[in-house]
């Protein structure tokens, strides 16, 4: 009878300090109303696929939930029958549902490789059907990441390819703790598509022609989006599927380093990705500069090397927490399947304004669907022109004008690991046409995507 009065007490022990520690917790994180959040005069967010067109005051709070709204709107399902829209026959229950390999509304966009080739892009929305085809096992998946731009390093070796590395420089790949190597990918939504080819911009010469004749000015409501992502190993899946969003898609077989050259193999096979972090840059009215919006996924990396952690970090080891973090990789010294261990550093924190709008975004979240993943995802920051220059008043060759870029400093861990303390605007403003070596550089509206051009596709012009 002692035994059992004594563990009776022990019982209630425990539920009496639980409930305390959950009382504590609820003390400690007031609920956070919209307006709070949001900021006064900017607009509320809704739980819909409705891509904003501008902010309604040129302020970081509206910005913010211009950002969110975005990325609620591209991440929703895209539409199987129109490419790069929503499907607005499902509810929020089926955003970020786990699991669920439907493509993303950005999904569907064209990809960059799609676009500047040397033959005449295919119309929009081409490609659709294959694209989402979520089987994971049939090996049809039009998802890939193998058909990638070549990637120039002064050598005449196709098989270097770019998709590998980040904006910091030619071999700063990326590699997870698992050992597998991060992806990349750059879509175009319909409007900068339709900009592109409706005067041929895929064209190196085109582009030349209308630099000239008054620049490359994009209209409103052009968007480009950058991901990355992670390899899901299939051992994996049941704990990885509750916490990122996942697809299909076709990736090399390998990827290796010959003679400090990196080389990918052009047999592909299928694979289940995870979104690690997401760019969304759009043109509007006010901000003729773009509005530009990274997220991140939480499990990534700690803001300081740490010795223990209750996270499965993605990119970083505790147990190597004395090692340099945030080292660039070298081919002629490093391995592409060596884990680089990763860091968020301080100057890339989040922002004060972010922090407390992705609270108030967690809350949301976990109350009308509390099991999406989209819980786990978080904005760093948005950049946006505090003194927007029109393009009018722009220049037309590089760089461009900042048009006072607000905040300074906006980067994405997975995307700028080796370079944290710069800016998305002070990398863009320098973006220019294809063009020869020795010819000044025309102006591409700070985006890079024109850059990508191949000079082979200059043949086009006497085809026609």
């Amino acid at each position: 009878m002692k035994i059992k009065i004594i563990s009776l007490i022990a019982i209630m022990t425990i539920i009496i300090v639980s409930c305390q520690k959950k009382e504590k917790e609820y003390v400690e994180m007031p609920q956070i109303t919209a307006s709070e959040a949001c900021g006064a005069g900017c607009d509320t967010i809704i739980f819909k696929p409705n891509n904003p067109k501008d902010v309604k005051i040129l302020n970081q709070q509206c910005a913010n939930t211009f950002a969110w709204q975005s990325f609620i709107a591209m991440t929703w399902p895209s539409s199987p029958t129109k490419a790069g829209q929503p499907d607005r026959s499902k509810g929020i229950e089926y955003w970020g549902k786990p699991g669920d390999l439907t493509p993303m509304t950005f999904g569907t966009y064209k990809s960059v490789e799609d676009v500047f080739t040397t033959q005449v892009p295919k119309p929009w929305g081409s490609n659709l059907e294959k694209i989402m085809d979520t089987v994971s096992t049939d090996g049809k998946s039009a998802r890939s990441f193998s058909d990638f731009n070549k990637f120039d390093d002064d050598t005449d070796d196709d098989d270097v390819i770019s998709e590998l590395f980040q904006a910091s420089g030619k071999t700063a790949w990326l590699t997870d703790q698992n050992g597998n190597l991060i992806w990349y990918e750059i879509k175009l939504d319909e409007t900068e598509f339709n900009f592109i080819t409706k005067d041929s911009l895929y064209i190196p010469k085109k582009q030349e022609q209308v630099a000239k004749n008054g620049g490359i000015w994009m209209p409103n409501g052009s968007i480009e989006i950058k991901a990355s992502w992670r390899i899901v190993p299939r051992e994996d899946l049941q704990k990885v599927k509750k916490r990122y969003k996942l697809i299909t898609a076709l990736v090399p077989k390998s990827v290796e380093i010959v003679d400090g050259k990196i080389i990918i193999s052009k047999e592909t096979k299928e694979e289940i990705l995870g979104l690690v972090g997401l760019h969304i840059i759009q043109k509007t009215p006010s901000m003729p500069q773009f509005h530009w919006a990274t997220f991140e996924h939480v499990d990534l990396a700690p803001d300081t090397n740490i010795k223990e952690s209750d996270i499965d970090w993605l990119l970083y080891n505790p147990e190597k927490y004395d090692e340099k973090a945030n080292v660039s990789p070298n081919p002629k010294k490093n391995q592409l399947d060596t884990p680089i261990q990763t860091i968020k550093e301080t100057i890339a924190l989040h922002g004060k304004d972010a922090k407390v709008l992705n609270a108030y975004m967690k809350q949301q979240i976990v109350t009308k669907n509390p099991e999406s993943v989209f819980q786990y995802y978080e904005l760093v920051d948005t950049q946006w022109p505090s003194s927007a220059v029109a393009d009018a008043d722009n220049n037309t060759h590089t760089p461009l004008k900042f048009g006072g870029q607000t905040p300074m400093v906006l980067t994405n861990v997975s995307m700028e690991t080796y370079v944290q303390g710069m800016s998305c605007l002070g990398c863009h403003v320098n973006a220019g046409i294809k063009h020869e070596k020795g010819f000044a550089e025309y102006a591409s509206d700070y985006s890079f995507v024109f850059g990508m051009a191949k000079p082979a596709a200059d043949s086009l012009l006497t085809s026609k």
